[in-house]
């Protein structure tokens, strides 16, 4: 009889703390005034079920358009986390003119497998901006063009590849040039995907491992949740994390063994381990996010971009053949396709530029934290210690050209 009476004590304090804890949410919290949909502002349910549908995008885009609001206002999407839709909101989070808001807790998932923090990880401003200047020479104009003749290689086996088939998944192939490409440059060889007619083990792996880090993103935020989920269901925390991570490693132990004396992204990061300014386990770790990128810089958003811009291409006509007369009007052959001349074609230049606009790849935004004494976005005080969310929405305003 005791144990029933505890354990019935036991529900009722359950139940009584999170009442309490929706209460204060919705009426009490520093975010109360913001609007947004009821679960959202009680709990975490509505920002959990939403990102593991993949929409999550899509559900904040609804809730601005739902209350009314115009471009620019602001959407409590969880209870200690805000989207915003507006130029001026950008500046404000990710360009303000004091100090630089910190990433959320959200990156440290990314490179979780290392014992060092790479680019997509480090949240510190000041490590995290060494770590650019670090890269930055790999990623610059020059070094890109001593690597051009590499991604060429790579296009024309997908060109050819394409042209031998009768009907094409266009995103697959995008994305098995994108991983064939940055395995050249990360690793000093080719994941042979093209070749091979088929993706890479690595390449379905990096997908599996992106969705179960964005699923564990939101569990995080229940520690009684995210402790249950690890010892139930290790495979989601740990397997395929470790399946990446230690993949990335024995690459990297490949490359370093190659007595090639091509310049790419690598070996411009061995000179530096060399050198004793980078230790190999972050060299191992920025090289398995260029290739795994976490959706930060590698492979998959890529591929998404190029398969979207594809479709919206073929979906308007007009587009197409300006884009098509453009290209043949400047080259006779695909060999004479450089990047340095493609540049100079300025309809593809927007085509590229309208289609990062229209269909950005990394659609879930870039969270950070506002600082303790908090901050204004667009005149309206936003307290500290909160998450910002720039969603795909503010994507979307039009100013008013009909000329693309």
């Amino acid at each position: 009889m005791d144990r029933v009476v505890w354990l019935g004590l036991a529900v009722a304090l359950t139940a009584l703390y999170w009442v309490h804890l929706v209460i204060y949410n919705v009426f009490f919290h520093p975010l109360a005034s913001f609007p947004g949909p009821f679960w959202a502002r009680a709990s975490f349910i509505w920002r959990m079920w939403h990102t593991s549908t993949g929409r999550v995008h899509r559900a904040i885009e609804f809730q601005h358009k739902l209350h009314g609001l115009r471009l620019g206002d602001i959407v409590r999407i969880s209870p200690n986390e805000l989207s915003f839709a507006s130029v001026e909101s950008w500046k404000a989070i990710y360009q303000p003119k004091s100090a630089p808001l910190v990433k959320s807790e959200f990156y440290e998932i990314y490179g979780s497998g290392f014992n060092s923090l790479c680019i997509g990880s480090e949240r510190n401003p000041e490590t995290h901006s060494r770590m650019r200047k670090s890269l930055a020479a790999a990623f610059s104009t020059k070094a890109l063009l001593e690597q051009e003749d590499i991604i060429q290689e790579c296009v024309n086996a997908f060109i050819e590849g394409i042209r031998s088939q009768t009907t094409v998944n266009v995103t697959k192939w995008f994305e098995m040039l994108a991983f064939d490409i940055l395995g050249e440059m990360a690793f000093g060889e080719s994941f042979h995907c093209i070749e091979n007619r088929k993706s890479h083990f690595w390449c379905d792996m990096i997908e599996e491992h992106l969705y179960f880090i964005t699923i564990l993103d939101n569990l995080r935020r229940y520690p009684l949740i995210a402790a249950i989920g690890k010892t139930i269901l290790p495979h989601l925390t740990v397997s395929v994390r470790n399946k990446h991570t230690n993949y990335s490693r024995r690459k990297v132990a490949h490359r370093l063994q190659s007595s090639s004396p091509r310049a790419d992204f690598m070996s411009r990061l061995i000179a530096k381990v060399e050198d004793e300014e980078m230790e190999m386990e972050e060299l191992t770790a920025h090289a398995s996010t260029l290739v795994g990128g976490e959706s930060i810089a590698g492979g998959e958003t890529v591929a998404t971009f190029l398969a979207a811009v594809t479709y919206h291409l073929l979906s308007t006509p007009n587009a197409y053949q300006k884009l098509r007369d453009e290209i043949r009007a400047r080259y006779n052959h695909l060999s004479e396709i450089t990047s340095t001349t493609a540049l100079q074609l300025p309809y593809l230049q927007a085509v590229i530029s309208e289609g990062l606009r229209i269909y950005p790849p990394g659609s879930q935004g870039f969270p950070r934290n506002t600082p303790p004494q908090g901050i204004v976005v667009k005149g309206t005080y936003v307290p500290g210690n909160v998450i910002h969310v720039f969603p795909i929405l503010i994507q979307y305003q039009y100013d008013g050209r009909t000329d693309l």
